[in-house]
């Protein structure tokens, strides 16, 4: 099944920040737990590039002036996340380099749903 991103672009942005977090958040949770289990590549795969994407839109709407310092939290994310793509073939190979990938995608989980949290009182 092929994904239309300009129709998940359209329903992320119509989102409030609060919920547009709590996708990040919930994909970052997939993501963790994909590779303990060593299944679903692809899968994994997807939410990586799906995560950047949701970044991506929401980093234009973020005020830099009250929000600066979250911003450059979610550009270091996305740093991560795009060497992760570059080379997911090799770290999905590597029961340690999965198990890396599982905690770093679970701490951003923590930290973003943390935002969230602030979000919703």
């Amino acid at each position: 099944m092929a994904i239309n991103w300009d129709i998940l672009k359209t329903q992320y942005l119509q989102a409030n920040r609060a919920a547009q977090l709590n996708s990040l958040a919930l994909n970052l949770t997939r993501i963790q737990l994909l590779p303990r289990s060593g299944t679903d590549e692809s899968v994994a795969q997807h939410l990586v590039r799906e995560s950047q994407f949701f970044i991506e839109w929401a980093i234009p709407s973020i005020d830099l002036e009250t929000d600066a310092t979250f911003a450059t939290e979610l550009v270091d994310l996305q740093r991560l996340l795009s060497r992760w793509k570059l080379s997911w073939s090799e770290l999905w190979a590597s029961e340690s380099k999965r198990r890396e990938i599982a905690t770093l995608a679970q701490q951003w989980c923590d930290h973003v749903h943390g935002q969230y949290e602030s979000l919703t009182g």
